[in-house]
């Protein structure tokens, strides 16, 4: 798909330090409340990153991996996007610790066809442009999906209801790399997108 100012492709491996960098850039600008470490300890760690990027853009299969960015005009990554089948790692332990189901959390790996959307940036120059929805519609389009989504995150949380979610959970607390920030799920059922 193609805008005057963008164009989404499905990521290549080459695309590993832009899609990095371009993440980065878009948790600084998302998460301004963060501690200056929230980004910095991620710096650190950008070449690994980069790394883990790379190999995860080169084994995916584009129909249950799928990794998305959005070009500006320049051939600069002004967004990005994954999604995939069931839960990661993290998720799965997460999960673990609460084994609870009153709580409402969807666990992933125990709903067949159910896709995650991981991750989904756009950089603050490109909001309002159509970008976000756009890799949306490639990584989601109309299938039942769920997301992680961090409390106070008005903007994306509004984006989100408008593609058919709907909050999915209770709050729970993230992982010490987010600083114990709560985070929820916001879950939709199929054809639920909106038009």
């Amino acid at each position: 798909m193609h805008d005057a100012a963008w164009t989404i492709r499905p990521a290549r491996p080459q695309d590993a330090e832009g899609w990095v960098e371009c993440h980065l850039q878009a948790l600084a600008e998302t998460y301004p409340a963060q501690p200056a470490e929230f980004v910095a300890s991620r710096r650190r760690q950008q070449a690994e990153l980069v790394d883990q990027t790379r190999a995860g853009i080169a084994a995916a299969d584009g129909r249950d991996d799928r990794w998305w960015v959005g070009l500006d005009a320049a051939g600069t990554v002004v967004g990005i996007g994954h999604s995939c089948r069931g839960a990661q790692e993290w998720e799965r332990r997460l999960l673990a610790s609460y084994p609870d189901h009153g709580l409402g959390l969807h666990r992933g790996v125990d709903e067949p066809g159910l896709r995650q959307l991981t991750t989904l940036y756009t950089l603050r120059r490109t909001h309002g442009s159509g970008l976000g929805g756009a890799l949306a519609a490639e990584l989601v389009g109309g299938e039942p999906a769920y997301l992680w989504i961090m409390t106070g995150n008005d903007r994306a949380e509004a984006f989100y209801r408008r593609l058919g979610f709907s909050r999915g959970s209770v709050a729970v607390p993230s992982g010490p790399t987010w600083f114990g920030w709560p985070m929820f799920q916001l879950v939709r059922s199929a054809g639920t997108a909106a038009a």
